[in-house]
């Protein structure tokens, strides 16, 4: 698998303690990289370093093998890379709308909006709720929503920040299904969770965050052993 972004020498300080050290970070094309950690290890905020939405202290950033300043590399993240958060927001729209947003500043007439938006909402199986208001979904319904309206727009790499939390067995299975899906069409995925083991199925690479640094761990999703993976 070919390397999409490499990040190293990555710092971030916050509050004056440094919350971030890492060496080496490579995500690849079509993996699944969980990351690990334990509540407020950081790991959200190396998830919105990684999407060009929070700015480290220092990092070196090679983009498709192109080393870059980072201002450069945030322009193309934010076009590549999409970041949905756990509790993602949506508007006091329809679920259509909210689907269509992504689409607002692209050169597209309504009939194309109309069936990217259709398709997306076939893909995520919630063609039934597209004139519901999103803000009247349950969780497992809004974060489909969320998982829509982010492959409608093609991104190369998916963060998903812990996108199980608070789910019933129902939607976690849902989710598990467009996460796969989503890694069969050519998406690479970071998933960071404080669960590992209700995500290892899916994954390649298990990378645990633990006092700021990046740690390979192994992978046994069934019942067998893995091998490690290095972060970079």
């Amino acid at each position: 698998m070919s390397k999409i972004i490499h990040y190293s020498a990555l710092r971030k300080t916050v509050h004056g303690q440094l919350l971030l050290d890492i060496d080496s970070l490579e995500i690849h094309e079509q993996a699944c990289v969980a990351l690990s950690g334990r509540n407020g290890a950081g790991k959200s905020t190396l998830m919105r370093i990684i999407a060009g939405l929070e700015v480290p202290d220092s990092v070196t950033v090679i983009f498709d093998g192109q080393a870059m300043p980072w201002r450069r590399a945030c322009q193309r993240m934010r076009t590549h890379v999409i970041y949905l958060h756990q509790n993602p927001y949506l508007f006091d729209r329809s679920v259509t709308d909210n689907i269509a947003y992504g689409l607002r500043h692209q050169k597209l007439s309504i009939k194309d909006i109309s069936r990217k938006v259709a398709e997306a909402l076939d893909w995520a199986g919630i063609s039934h709720l597209q004139m519901r208001n999103a803000r009247e979904l349950s969780g497992g319904e809004r974060q489909r929503v969320a998982f829509a309206r982010a492959r409608i727009l093609s991104p190369r790499v998916l963060l998903l920040d812990e996108p199980m939390t608070n789910m019933d067995s129902e939607a976690r299975e849902q989710t598990y299904r467009m996460i796969k899906r989503l890694k069969d069409d050519g998406v690479s995925i970071l998933l960071a969770t404080h669960e590992f083991h209700t995500v290892a199925h899916l994954c390649d690479t298990h990378l645990s965050l633990e006092s700021g640094s990046l740690r390979p761990r192994s992978i046994d999703s069934a019942g067998g052993e893995r091998k490690i993976i290095p972060c970079g």
